[in-house]
């Protein structure tokens, strides 16, 4: 029998999944008050529609499914095959059919499989209702459609999540969920992960939206001042346009709001979408969506801004008091002089102006033309795509190309340059690079020459109605006109975060939490054409800067791509270490260690092999990230373990993955939960990798791991292992109390419990500091779960922040209690680590 027979499998994510059969448990697709006059009980309602139950005797499962079947829909339930997390399937399933499939093809397919339109989200997206004619489950169908189907692209389950309501509530405007780069929660064969920018983590970090005492200043074509997304009483801190040389400003007698906006220059009402769209269930969310805009309008024609140097003057002086942040998404290429009167006076706004007198943050879009912004050499490197437009049509004219790019505001304090990164997390095609570019930030994608097709999603933001459409959302906006204002976003979270940093400081670190986990492949030269027979000139990114690799510069902020400057700016970091600042905590200390074994990995063999870190460095651990490149065939063979030097061990990969090759991967405190256990361990000593082939035919070697810790200047740990009975319902309950001695200023802080109950829907669990704040771990949520066993940290408990920068010596106390009747446990044991 082959490993794939032996299999329970669906697809999920684009992904093969393995799926366990629940032996005790059953869904079915009616409400638990239906359930129990039927006489079916031990029911959890997990829908709307849906209930599950549980407890049932194995002997019985299949009979009791017949008689469920009968009111309702009915199916096993599932759970994923390495771990116990709930797989609840429906009779609901969403295809995605290839863009060239007819509606006929569709409605064929539809009645192949007995299944009926529920809705229809564009002319490829359906989610479709499973009928008695479908027969079979949703699970088998799903393989069906995905292995078996060529019109498929993806075929994936319309699941019931059991949420937790989460103390900020996420954004329920309707665009939101395809802002891949604003979260992580977007699915699409397009769309890498590493490529947000996380401002989703970053408001629930911040319990918050950012400050409306922080404003974003944005010179553009304009911007529609009563557009559904910016129409709150208060969003705008004030605007002005310009009439010839003139700025007319909202507090003029006179002055026109809807001067602000011409039909057709959409472009400025983009970027104050991606900088700040509002909050309001309407349609699209900006990445500081709390925070306040100061629109300033160019005159202008098409994609043609008429600035001078005098009225570029004008506009800073106006808002060099009004705003904290300034973002400029236009320039020119291959030259962009500015006199000294001006870049002086950028360099002086950037070191006190502003509205807080601590320094405007000042950006510019680096620039679409697939070329350098500062270089000076021997090569013809071009800056135009080379098309132009003549009588009739569009036609191949040639690249225009420059051996020299200057750009006067290189390298001024307080100025940054954003390059456009593709949702694949690879360079976008046209994104400027080299000396001059700052940080990188999530954008469209496309080849500067129309040559070549290249992957990348674009950003949906706000825009206003155009000729050929009244929508007032575009889905393919782009350019580092977009990567620009989205770090415009991200820096008004963290001046909302903490008031105090200077513009100057905000800049270095956002370049220091920036991250460095990019795609560095390249693309190809542009392809020969019968128009272009001999594409040379294609020359970009020209050298010095044709890698991307991160090397060191020597400066303080870390290392710099000349692809992606300090990295992709990532607002949950930058956020995270704008509250730490502002508690006055102690930075972390970063380790790297690597061992390069090249070790054959045995097969079927249960012993496996091991290779040893020895870490000579001490510390406490604050973070952990573990790297690994394993090549292998099947990779479903494989349990991966590592052992830290206290005996502590975690399981880093479970036998997953089922038939896909390799392993290059890295686990972290983000993807790998587990990780956890080791805060606040000593990391010096021996660490462990184990791992063991379990199943016959396939082989693999270890080629390379490494560990990186960040480690904290002190930490604590106390464990109270005493368990004690928690008395049923009484609302007072137990307290448990444990001393902390050192003398330790808080930057992270974690709480373990471990109880021992059959109702955990009864509980509420206390954290009392010695400052005594409260903290409500556990309240009374999970119903009939049974046990508690959880860590909250700073990570997965943004109430923690609080205790940011406070003292940790003296008496913390847990108290547990059980708020009604019938059902009691007990707490085996709980514990604190805090580190500095």
């Amino acid at each position: 029998m082959t490993k794939a027979a032996r299999e329970i499998y669906t697809y999920h994510a684009g992904k093969k999944l393995l799926l366990k059969k629940r032996p005790d448990q059953m869904v079915v697709r009616a409400l638990p008050d239906v359930l129990e006059k039927a006489g079916i009980h031990s029911l959890e309602r997990v829908s709307s529609a849906s209930s599950r139950v549980s407890g049932i005797a194995r002997e019985k499962l299949d009979e009791l499914m017949g008689r469920a079947r009968s009111l309702a829909v009915t199916h096993h339930a599932y759970e994923v095959a390495d771990g116990e997390d709930a797989f609840l399937i429906t009779d609901r399933i969403f295809v995605t059919f290839i863009p060239s499939a007819t509606l006929e093809q569709i409605s064929a397919l539809a009645g192949k499989y007995g299944l009926i339109t529920k809705a229809r989200y564009s002319h490829h997206e359906f989610l479709f209702q499973l009928t008695n004619a479908t027969g079979m489950n949703p699970v088998k169908l799903i393989v069906k459609l995905t292995e078996n189907e060529s019109l498929v692209k993806r075929a994936e389950h319309d699941l019931n999540l059991l949420a937790r309501t989460q103390v900020l509530p996420l954004p329920t405007d309707p665009y939101y969920n395809r802002q891949w780069h604003l979260h992580t929660d977007f699915i699409d064969d397009e769309f890498d992960p590493i490529a947000s920018s996380r401002c989703q983590s970053a408001w629930q970090l911040l319990d918050g939206y950012g400050s409306a005492d922080v404003v974003v200043g944005v010179t553009d074509d304009g911007c529609q001042l009563d557009h559904v997304d910016f129409d709150s009483e208060q969003k705008f801190s004030g605007w002005g346009y310009f009439q010839g040389d003139s700025l007319i400003t909202n507090s003029d007698i006179g002055s026109d709001p809807g001067a602000m906006y011409q039909p057709g220059s959409n472009h400025g009402t983009s970027v104050a979408g991606v900088i700040a769209a509002e909050l309001d269930a309407e349609l699209t969310v900006g990445a500081a969506p709390g925070c306040k805009l100061f629109p300033v309008k160019w005159e202008s024609d098409g994609p043609t801004l008429y600035i001078s140097t005098g009225k570029f003057y004008t506009a800073l002086q106006y808002l060099s008091d009004k705003v904290d942040i300034l973002s400029n998404s236009w320039g020119s290429t291959p030259s962009s002089y500015w006199p000294s009167y001006v870049t002086e006076y950028i360099k002086t706004l950037a070191k006190d102006g502003g509205r807080r007198g601590k320094g405007i943050v000042f950006l510019w879009a680096a620039g679409n033309e697939n070329c350098p912004i500062s270089y000076d050499g021997d090569i013809d490197v071009p800056y135009s795509d080379g098309w132009s437009f003549g009588v009739n049509g569009w036609y191949w004219s040639g690249v225009r190309t420059s051996r020299k790019f200057r750009n006067d505001l290189v390298g001024l304090d307080g100025v940054m340059h954003i390059a456009a990164l593709a949702s694949t997390g690879k360079r976008s095609h046209y994104s400027n690079y080299g000396n001059g570019i700052s940080l990188c930030a999530p954008s469209s994608n496309s080849h500067s020459y129309y040559r070549l097709e290249v992957k990348g999603l674009g950003i949906t933001t706000t825009t206003g109605p155009s000729t050929d459409s009244s929508s007032p959302v575009t889905q393919s906006f782009g350019g580092t006109s977009s990567a620009a204002p989205l770090v415009a976003g991200v820096a008004a979270l963290v001046i909302s975060a903490n008031p105090s940093l200077s513009g100057q400081a905000v800049i270095s670190l956002l370049k220091r939490t920036a991250s460095k986990q990019l795609d560095m492949s390249g693309y190809p030269r542009t392809p020969a054409a019968s128009y272009d027979p001999d594409p040379d000139w294609d020359v970009s990114p020209v050298m010095p800067f044709d890698q991307g690799d991160f090397q060191e510069i020597g400066s303080d902020d870390g290392s710099w791509s000349p692809w992606f400057g300090y990295g992709n700016v990532d607002a949950f970091n930058a956020v995270r270490a704008a509250m730490e600042e502002s508690k006055g905590t102690v930075a972390t200390d970063d380790y790297l260690f690597e061992s390069s074994p090249d070790k054959n990995i045995p097969d079927e063999n249960t012993i496996g092999i091991q290779d040893i870190i020895d870490v000579n460095q001490s510390g406490r651990l604050e973070s952990i990230q573990v790297n690994l490149d394993i090549t292998h065939t099947w990779v479903g063979d494989l349990e991966i373990r590592l052992t830290a030097p206290d005996g502590n061990s975690v399981l880093l990969h479970n036998r997953t993955g089922a038939n896909q090759q390799n392993i290059q991967q890295s686990y972290d405190l983000n993807n790998l939960a587990a990780l956890a256990s080791f805060k606040g361990s000593e990391i010096k000593g021996r660490w462990i990798l184990q791992v063991k082939d379990l199943a016959r035919q396939d082989v693999g070697q270890l080629n390379l791991w490494n560990l990186r810790f960040q480690v904290g200047a002190a930490s604590a740990f106390k464990e109270d292992t005493n368990s004690i009975k928690i008395p049923d319902n009484q609302p007072d309950g137990i307290i448990k109390i444990v001393e902390i001695d050192e003398e330790i200023v808080i930057k992270k802080v974690s709480i373990a419990v471990d109880i021992t109950h059959p109702w955990i829907g009864d509980l509420v669990v206390k954290l009392i500091a010695p400052t005594q704040d409260e903290f409500i771990l556990h309240n009374r949520s999970g119903r009939g779960q049974d046990n508690l066993k959880r860590e909250w940290s700073v990570e997965n408990y943004t109430e923690f922040g609080l205790l940011v920068g406070q003292k940790a010596k003296g008496e913390w106390q847990l108290n547990v209690a059980d708020h009604a009747g019938r059902d009691i446990g007990k707490l085996n044991r709980w514990s604190i680590t805090v580190s500095g």
